[in-house]
C-alpha cells in the first residue's frame, strides 16, 4: 500500500515540476510603452588598507603540532639587506600542509608568499632595510589554521 502511495506521489510530484514553465510569449515587449529607469549610485573606490608594523596577537599549535621557523635580518647578505625565512621542522612538520609567510616592510611594502612544509625551505627577501614586520601562518591537515609568529625582524 505504501509502495502506491509513494509512486503516486512521485508522479504528482513530476507533473507539478513539469507544468511548472515559463508561459510568456517570448515576443519582446511594446515599444512604445515607457520603461522604467533603473538608478544606479556610485559607491566610493575602497580605500586602501593601512598596513601596520606592530605585531598582534599569536597562537599556539596543539600540543604534539609545534614547529619552528629561523627569521634572520642580514643573512646571507649585508649588502643587499636580505631577510631570512626559512621553516626549521619541529614536532608537528609531518601535520602541516601549508605555510603562509606576510612579511611588511618597514616601507609599507607587502610581501606575500609560500614555503613547502620541508625542513630547510627559506624564503629571502631582499632591500628589506630596518624593522619588518613577518606574519606566519601554518595549516594543519587536521583542518586548523594557526597564526604562529608575527614578530619585528630588525635587518642593518
Amino acid at each position: 500500500m505504501n509502495f502506491r502511495l509513494l509512486s503516486a506521489l512521485i508522479v504528482l510530484l513530476l507533473a507539478f515540476s513539469l507544468s511548472a514553465a515559463c508561459t510568456g510569449s517570448g515576443e519582446p515587449a511594446d515599444p512604445t510603452t515607457p520603461r522604467e529607469t533603473a538608478t544606479i549610485a556610485e559607491t566610493p573606490a575602497p580605500t586602501a588598507t593601512p598596513v601596520s608594523l606592530t605585531p598582534g596577537p599569536t597562537e599556539t599549535a596543539p600540543p604534539g603540532k609545534e614547529v619552528e621557523f629561523q627569521l634572520t635580518g642580514g643573512y646571507p647578505s649585508r649588502i643587499t639587506n636580505d631577510l631570512y625565512i626559512a621553516f626549521s621542522g619541529g614536532k608537528g612538520q609531518d601535520y602541516v600542509t601549508n605555510i603562509d609567510v606576510r612579511v611588511t616592510k618597514s616601507t609599507g611594502e607587502v610581501i606575500t608568499d609560500t614555503l613547502q612544509p620541508i625542513r630547510g625551505e627559506e624564503i629571502i627577501i631582499h632591500n628589506a632595510k630596518g624593522e619588518n614586520r613577518v606574519e606566519i601562518t601554518v595549516s594543519f591537515v587536521t583542518g586548523g589554521t594557526f597564526k604562529i609568529k608575527d614578530q619585528i625582524v630588525k635587518v642593518p
